[in-house]
């Protein structure tokens, strides 16, 4: 895949641009050049190189709805009157021409074509193979074109933006702008997989995490929903079992309307456990209450230290205080302010909690005391036909406590389920990850030539050793690395890497190893560099210049670059090097509308 044309049917206002690196070996260069260079109010850098590549992006077919920054949506009213057309030539060398207006921006024309050169602007609707087809389906069919296999499942969009670099992608090696917002999960096991690895088993672990997630979510509401935890789901079937043989008595003794045995359960039940539950209860709120109040006294106690009565004792004793002295007392008592305030603050929120406790253990214990008055009543009651409706009332209440029981059983059981899914899916994700750390180990062909090319590189430009290789994280997923070392002293690290003209540097130099590994299989051949000079030493622009020519002639790879007049590499005798003007795609400047990518004031 590589870029053969851009024009549209303004060639006034845009320039048709012929990229080279089609059927010859020459660099495409989009260069800058300041012709005032005393003008203060002209800037070489505003005129259109960055958008030059989101042109290329969104011909590409860029979904760029909602994206109200993309120029083409910002400016929709300027280019209302633009059709725009790319040309692309596949891996088997044939051409397809994507037309792309801005006012339909989803209404997308494609023709397949043999031969290079075709001008879109005179193709009939008829003659359009597929004709203002909806986006989607048109990156379909061009994908379908395209046929980059070596990337599939993903389609041709996936990895375009690694191969179209802005000044915004030079932040990370492996992590383009438009994925730093995202999960690694949507570009990691693409990078996998353009790495020589089955992404499969690193799909597998995200999908996971994602599961486990919700999986702990759900169980988290639903164990909110119970009182009791799933720790001790037996003692709660144990006491079911108890009540609902109370009940079971209760009922009996109904039926028989015989009293003297429930009489004397009524009793037990009084002495055994209401008051030993009343009296831990009321044992709680006094400590509780306790602690209250000492909480909120030690509220009210603030810092009573006064300097101005300190320096009346000196002064009344007629002792010198001195200054240092009372600096020292002042900053006591700041610090103590300030421990204060902290220490307030947390017993705010430990009064806060107390509060709420009180509140729940009132409520247990006014509960506890209606329950003690109706055993009392039924103890108490001589009248048989009151006894028999304090006894039915007991036995509703019982029978109401069973249901509570056995609702809390019924909840917690899908608790206890979900926790049984969570262990299985969690020992699904550690032989997942124990598979993907076997398959690392063993390492890839392709890897292991990227790897190869990359060190070479990194040799030839930086005099450096660069190293590539790819890890599994502490989290079990995978992890991307690039290690730059002073030749000859292996592990002696250089922070060289770490600045930002070098990862620029070292960012492009992992592109172009990239492309060489794939030079002969159906995958991207291009590569956009923008401002790839700029902050570089001299001798670096040499040496990375000598790269890509090497990378086009060699490797046919379309390489295209950005560039100021300022940021030309220059020989010994510091003198610019300029470009063949054959390899010139684009010349921009700041003399004026006509020195812009688009003939028209800034926008």
């Amino acid at each position: 895949m590589k870029l053969s044309r851009i024009y549209t049917n303004q060639p006034k206002l845009f320039e048709p641009i012929e990229f080279n690196g089609v059927t010859d070996e020459r660099l495409n260069v989009v260069f800058a050049k300041i012709t005032k260079p005393k003008d203060k109010t002209k800037d070489s850098h505003n005129l259109g190189k960055t958008t030059f590549i989101h042109l290329i992006d969104y011909l590409l077919l860029k979904n760029i709805s909602g994206d109200q920054n993309h120029f083409l949506a910002k400016h929709a009213e300027r280019f209302s009157a633009f059709t725009f057309y790319l040309e692309l030539q596949t891996h088997k060398d044939t051409f397809v021409t994507v037309r792309r207006t801005v006012t339909q921006p989803t209404k997308i024309s494609i023709k397949h074509h043999n031969q290079r050169g075709l001008d879109g602007t005179t193709v009939g609707q008829t003659q359009w193979d597929h004709y203002e087809i909806p986006l989607e389906k048109a990156r379909e069919i061009l994908d379908a074109y395209l046929d980059l296999t070596v990337i599939k499942p993903w389609d041709y969009r996936k990895g375009v933006s690694y191969f179209l670099r802005t000044q915004a992608d030079y932040q990370d090696y492996f992590q383009i702008a438009k994925f730093m917002a995202g999960k690694d999960m949507h570009w990691k096991p693409y990078l996998t997989q353009v790495i020589g690895f089955d992404p499969k088993v690193i799909e597998q672990k995200y999908e996971l995490d994602q599961q486990i997630d919700a999986k702990q979510r759900e169980r988290d509401d639903r164990q909110a929903e119970v009182q009791v935890d799933e720790r001790n789901f037996t003692k709660l079937t144990a006491q079911i079992a108890i009540q609902r043989d109370e009940v079971e008595k209760t009922g009996v003794q109904l039926e028989q309307f015989d009293f003297r045995k429930e009489e004397a359960r009524v009793n037990r039940s009084l002495i055994d456990r209401i008051e030993q539950q009343s009296a831990d209860t009321n044992d709680q709120i006094y400590n509780v209450e306790y602690d209250l109040a000492q909480m909120r006294n030690s509220l009210e106690t603030g810092v009573s230290f006064n300097i101005k009565n300190i320096k009346q004792v000196f002064e009344e004793t007629k002792l010198y205080f001195p200054d240092p002295l009372a600096r020292d007392y002042e900053e006591l008592v700041t610090f103590n302010k300030k421990v204060t305030k902290e220490r307030n603050a947390l017993l705010r929120a430990q009064i806060t909690e107390l509060e709420k406790q009180l509140a729940t253990l009132t409520t247990e214990a006014d509960r506890l005391n209606g329950e003690r008055v109706r055993c009392l009543e039924i103890l108490r009651n001589a009248d048989t036909f009151k006894k028999y409706k304090a006894l039915q009332k007991e036995y509703s209440q019982q029978q109401a406590q069973l249901n509570y029981l056995e609702h809390q059983c019924e909840r917690l059981k899908k608790v206890l389920d979900l926790s049984k899914t969570l262990t299985e899916l969690e020992l699904r994700r550690k032989q997942v990850i124990q598979d993907s750390t076997t398959a690392i180990a063993q390492g890839s062909p392709t890897c292991t030539s990227i790897a190869k090319e990359f060190h070479s590189l990194v040799k030839q430009v930086l005099n450096l050793k660069g190293s590539f290789y790819p890890s599994i994280n502490a989290s079990g997923n995978i992890d991307f690395k690039v290690d730059v070392e002073l030749l000859g002293q292996e592990g002696q690290a250089t922070s060289q890497g770490e600045g930002t003209s070098y990862k620029k540097l070292l960012c492009a130099l992992f592109d172009v190893a990239i492309l060489r590994t794939y030079a002969d299989q159906p995958f991207y051949h291009f590569v956009y560099h923008d401002g790839i000079f700029e902050g570089l030493d001299t001798r670096k622009r040499r040496m990375l210049l000598d790269v890509v020519r090497e990378t086009a002639i060699k490797y046919k790879v379309q390489y295209i670059l950005s560039v100021i007049d300022a940021d030309l590499p220059r020989d010994e005798d510091d003198k610019k090097i300029p470009f063949p003007d054959d390899e010139i795609v684009l010349e921009l400047h700041d003399g004026g509308i006509n020195g812009r990518l688009f003939k028209m004031k800034e926008f």
